[in-house]
């Protein structure tokens, strides 16, 4: 292929560059076009022909007369009514004008002037002197109220003083200026109605306005702007943004207003001083207002009234105010607010509720001071008042007819003061090992805060009753109740525990058993004041003491035999809390101590009852149990109430009040008179109605009595059993001296004895040692039967039997004395008698007259069937 010319390159060249050419003259085409456009709407602005009435649409064509330089004033009786100029006249067959810089003035029958001034008008003249103006081309209004309006179009009414605009209007009267498409200017009315797409601009002053310096911007889809009433009421899509000014010491703050309707009013004496007074809002009220540098304040409601002057909102309809500082909003809802911005304040109505970080307050009513970023600093609530906290671990509440709230700096609760009759709870999230609270007072509760969630201090006024319900894991625990004048509570320096609380006058504090059962008691205690410390955690109780005069009154859940209600008295009362159970493991009572169930009582200086094995201890002062029956003293006593039984340690002392009350379990004569036993310790089975007295114990009525190293005493089965150097006395013994019966004691030694009611015998084993008056009696062992007054009426001796008189003296190994003749049948191998003065008698049975003297052989043998021999010795005077 050959190669191109020079030439030829040139010409493809230019070939190839001609869609470049023709792009650029298409694009230097469409700029003409558009300047051209623009030029001719401008033109057409100046050139656009006059918008006539229907009624004016055929006016005549036919000039009569063209003149410069024309003037004119229409008068009515001497009164001027308007007075007209322009450049050049020219006026037509129906009297109707074309006028070329026209300037019209309209006069009020006070004297004052409209002033219209175009580039271009037609005059219509009417009846009785009133005319029509169609102005066209830069046309001014200047009101007799002081209202200049500007526009390209205006049709002038004469007869209703009204100026009608059809497109673009702008306007202003000293500190207000704006623009809307479209405006009727009513001059008599003094009104002007704005027909769309309004936009006002508000200033402070005369003097802002010229610098520029708005203080509001305002738009609406259409407004009237009443001169008279100083007010523009603005309808739909209404926007208000505020630009406020620094105003002393207050920073600035602008405001962002929305509504579906809003009514700005003005104040002052005149134009000139009319300035911005109040904004009302109407519908989807919403507001948002921000401190120059700060975070926003969001308001809504469904009506609001804002006081410029005052910086106060007033909102109805449900008011919501959310102020968002920090990133922790608080959040406003009530029916009916009252945020006056600059002070600080707040004044809600109707169904008050308040959000403020885990706080949260609600009332009918709330009068609230603010902090500068508008959170709450103070709030009294008032009418289903309430204050809580929420927390991860708990939420803490109050109600009251009325409650005072105050927040720290780092807008926290650190105040809830509750007035009249109040309630407060303390919440578990989850219920485990935390004991839920619930207070309730006469007069009111306060609370104070030491950060989020974290309470420091708690106290009632009035008639108080606390309630402290246990967790329900353990079958064991127990719920607390307590009731007082006045209660204080102070928590652990971790602010969620309670650490110790203190109920001063009339308190009572009331335990029960989440399960019934028998070893589980309703548990009531009362004093003039409670001083209780708690555990670590877990809010639940460790102590409470009691004092002064405690009482305390323990009820059965479940009643069974023999147990009944238990009474702990003491000048001062301590209850000792389980951990686990909340319930009481023991008491500790001290100074005049008393513990009384059914028919048994105790008391003693200080007494101590645990709840594992329901022992009272009694120690100090002079311990004593008593019933119906018998009463005990002794150094230490320990009732054991759940066995019913007692045991006594050091000086035992044991009264029975009578022979009868102790069944006639003791060998003691009348039934009238106490029974006392005494030892170094005892142990009393109450159900068994046994008692066991051990070391030294000695029982006695009257001059009667029992000694031993033990006495036991079974009342039930009338039993009495003496054992270790018993020792016995009965006074009540009686023999005969001289045909008199008289009562000679009888005492008896021996190393066991026991007694049987129901067979009337005392029976004496092993060493056994009895006397009566000069007489005594010897044996292994002896039976005495007594009558049925308990009167000696027979003794039967055995086993190495030896009889003593003064002169004389018996032996045997079998003896039976009869109380009632005084004769004592001898048996043995053989039984013998010697006498120093009569001599001796020997025979397996004798029969020996203690009261005359005499012997006498005969009868069986000491072993029946076998034979023996008396033998007899005498001695001669």
């Amino acid at each position: 292929m050959s190669d191109f010319q020079p030439s030829q390159k040139k010409i493809y060249g230019v070939r190839a560059r001609l869609p470049q050419y023709f792009r650029a003259a298409a694009v230097v085409g469409i700029f003409a076009a558009v300047l051209a456009i623009i030029a001719s709407f401008y033109n057409a602005r100046s050139t656009s022909p006059f918008r006539l009435k229907s009624e004016h649409a055929q006016l005549s064509s036919d000039v009569i007369s063209e003149i410069s330089g024309y003037e004119r004033v229409e008068t009515d009786a001497g009164v001027a009514k308007y007075y007209i100029r322009a450049d050049h006249a020219k006026t037509f067959s129906d009297d109707h004008q074309e006028l070329a810089n026209v300037y019209l003035e309209i006069y009020s029958p006070e004297g004052t002037a409209d002033k219209m001034a175009a580039e271009n008008a037609i005059y219509v003249p009417e009846p009785d002197k009133h005319f029509t103006a169609y102005l066209k081309g830069n046309v001014r209004i200047e009101s007799r109220a002081g209202l200049t309006v500007r526009t390209n179009h205006i049709t002038y009414t004469n007869i209703n003083q009204t100026a009608e605009a059809d497109e673009t209007v702008e306007f202003e009267r000293e500190t207000i200026r704006g623009k809307s498409f479209g405006a009727t200017v009513d001059m008599a009315a003094k009104r002007l109605d704005l027909h769309r797409d309004v936009d006002i601009e508000v200033f402070e002053s005369a003097d802002l306005a010229k610098s520029g310096v708005k203080y509001a911007k305002i738009t609406s889809q259409s407004a009237i702007f009443d001169q008279v009433g100083n007010k523009i009421d603005l309808n739909r899509n209404v926007s208000i943004d505020i630009a406020s000014t620094v105003r002393g010491s207050a920073p600035a703050r602008s405001s962002e207003i929305r509504a579906d309707r809003a009514l700005a009013a003005f104040a002052g004496a005149d134009a000139k001083t009319a300035s911005l007074s109040t904004f009302e809002l109407f519908d989807n009220v919403t507001i948002n207002s921000a401190m120059q540098g700060g975070t926003p304040t969001n308001i809504s409601a469904g009506y609001a009234l804002f006081n410029r002057l005052a910086d106060r909102y007033t909102l109805k309809n449900g008011a919501h105010i959310v102020a968002d500082a920090g990133g922790k909003p608080t959040d406003i809802r009530a029916a009916e607010a009252v945020f006056e911005q600059t002070a600080h304040k707040l004044a809600l109505t109707g169904d008050v509720k308040i959000l403020q970080g885990s706080d949260a307050l609600a009332g009918d009513t709330c009068h609230a001071e603010l902090f500068s970023d508008n959170k709450i600093k103070s709030a009294v609530l008032r009418g289903n008042a309430s204050a809580s906290q929420t927390t991860v671990d708990r939420t803490t509440s109050v109600k009251a007819p009325e409650l005072n709230a105050e927040f720290n700096d780092s807008r926290q609760l650190r105040d809830a003061n509750a007035v009249g009759q109040s309630h407060a709870e303390i919440l578990p999230r989850e219920a485990v090992d935390y004991t839920k609270i619930v207070v309730d007072a006469a007069r009111g509760i306060g609370m104070l805060f030491k950060g989020e969630g974290l309470i420091e201090r708690m106290r009632t006024d009035g008639r108080t009753t606390v309630n402290l319900n246990a967790p329900t894991n353990s079958p064991e625990a127990a719920n607390k109740r307590l009731t007082a004048d006045g209660v204080v509570t102070v928590f652990q320096a971790n602010g969620k525990d309670i650490r110790r609380t203190e109920a001063v006058g009339n308190a009572e504090l009331f335990v029960e058993p989440i399960t019934a059962g028998p070893a589980n008691y309703r548990t009531t205690i009362n004093a003039p004041r409670f001083d209780c410390d708690f555990y670590d955690t877990g809010n639940n109780a460790r102590i409470c003491v009691a004092g002064k005069k405690a009482r305390a009154v323990r009820n059965p859940t479940v009643k069974t035999a023999n147990r009944g209600d238990q009474i702990l008295l003491g000048i001062e009362l301590t209850a000792n809390f389980g951990q686990r159970s909340n319930d009481i493991e023991s008491f500790d009572a001290t100074g005049d101590a008393k513990f009384t169930e059914a028919d048994r009582n105790a008391i003693a200086g200080r007494m101590s009852f645990t709840r594992s094995d329901e022992v009272v201890r009694l120690r100090g002062g002079e311990p004593t149990v008593w019933d119906s029956s018998a009463r005990a003293k002794a150094g230490e006593i320990d009732w054991d109430t759940r066995n019913n039984k007692t045991h006594l340690r050091g000086s035992v002392s044991t009264t029975y009040y009578s022979r009868k009350q102790m069944k006639d379990a003791a060998p003691f004569g009348s039934s009238e008179k106490p029974v006392f036993v005494t030892s170094q310790t005892a142990e009393i089975d109450h159900a068994a109605e046994t008692a066991n007295y051990l070391g030294n114990a000695r029982g006695w009525q009257d001059s009667n009595y029992v000694r031993g190293d033990r006495i036991f005493v079974d009342q039930a089965n009338g039993k009495l059993l003496a054992e270790g150097g018993v020792q016995s006395v009965l006074y009540n013994a009686k023999i005969n001296q001289k045909s008199k019966e008289s009562s000679v004691p009888t005492y008896a030694a021996a190393k066991r004895l026991t007694y049987e009611r129901d067979k009337r015998v005392l029976q004496y084993r092993d060493s056994v040692d009895i006397r009566q008056g000069t007489d005594r009696i010897t044996s292994g062992s002896a039976d005495v039967y007594l009558d049925e007054r308990n009167d000696v009426s027979r003794t039967v001796a055995e086993n190495n039997v030896v009889i003593t008189q003064p002169s004389r003296r018996a032996s045997g190994d079998w003896v039976q004395y009869t109380a009632s003749d005084e004769t004592a049948i001898i048996r043995g191998n053989p039984a013998k008698v010697s006498d120093p003065e009569s001599g001796t008698s020997e025979s397996p049975q004798l029969s020996f007259s203690m009261r005359d003297k005499r012997v006498t052989s005969g009868g069986a043998t000491v072993k029946p069937g076998t034979g023996g021999r008396t033998r007899t010795v005498y001695k001669i005077k």
